[in-house]
């Protein structure tokens, strides 16, 4: 892959403004800005087969509402079902697109109507703060630098009824979209990202004390209007393992607004 940066990065280096970066987002499908998306993801391992979906609707340039929901079927007896679905409202704090910065809050419910073999059977509800950041900005002898972009979550919920369960998550996410160094058709919607995943349940019963840690090299290939995200997910401790040590993850997007314009139309300006 870095070979392939290398031969890329020699053939063409833009001097003229940037073009637009495509954030490619992490593995459930969403990221920091608002948007008109849908996608389906999943995950797969020697104990686990996982599919959901993923709804967002903007409501202004600023923010907007989505739904997600999914199924997990376990190897073995330890459980097939719906999961829960999950509201949220996200909304941007700071947006600093000079400096290619931005900063969200998306405050979350999640509605207990899944299967109680794979879901939580009491509501919860919390925050998720969002955040991306890329390069744009530096000088043109760094240009192969522009390229880089970082972006992620740190998002906490608890339970709403019954003994307290508190969940800390938390995704850093690094890429180099390609479209900065060629202007091939195909190749510059390319974008490698190394993604490092954290969680961990405090004050729990039923849960594991130990952290959740992850590794999930990638790549996307994303354009304004679709998106393609292939990995390989890591189990970096045992904690992460228990479905197995090495999983492969998915992710098929669209951009609605791009393929039916009138779906861009928000009620609040």
């Amino acid at each position: 892959m870095f070979a392939a940066l290398a031969i890329l990065a020699k053939s063409h280096v833009a001097n003229a403004d940037p073009p637009p970066r495509n954030y490619v987002g992490n593995f459930l499908g969403y990221n920091a800005e608002p948007s008109d998306y849908f996608s389906i993801q999943g995950e797969e391992s020697s104990g686990l087969t996982a599919v959901s979906g993923y709804l967002e609707k903007r409501v202004s340039p600023d923010s907007s509402f989505s739904i997600f929901g999914g199924m997990e079927q376990y190897v073995g007896l330890s459980g097939n079902g719906w999961n829960n679905i999950e509201l949220s409202y996200k909304h941007v704090v700071l947006d600093l697109r000079r400096y290619e910065v931005l900063f969200s809050v998306a405050p979350s419910l999640e509605i207990p109507v899944g299967d109680p073999e794979v879901a939580e059977t009491h509501p919860r509800g919390g925050a998720d703060f969002l955040y991306e950041k890329g390069f744009a900005e530096l000088p043109d002898s760094l240009a192969p630098l522009r390229a880089f972009a970082i972006e992620g979550d740190f998002y906490w919920d608890s339970k709403l009824t019954g003994a307290r369960d508190d969940l800390i998550y938390t995704n850093a996410e690094l890429e180099y979209s390609i479209e900065y160094l060629t202007s091939n058709e195909f190749l510059r919607y390319l974008t490698p990202h190394l993604d490092f995943d954290y969680a961990q349940y405090f004050s729990a019963h039923r849960n594991s004390p130990h952290p959740y840690l992850a590794l999930t090299p990638a790549i996307a290939w994303i354009n304004p209007t679709f998106e393609v995200n292939l990995g390989v997910q890591i189990a970096l401790n045992p904690a992460s393992s228990g479905s197995g040590s090495v999983g492969f993850v998915w992710l098929v997007g669209v951009s609605l607004d791009q393929i039916w314009k009138g779906f861009g139309w928000t009620p609040f300006k």
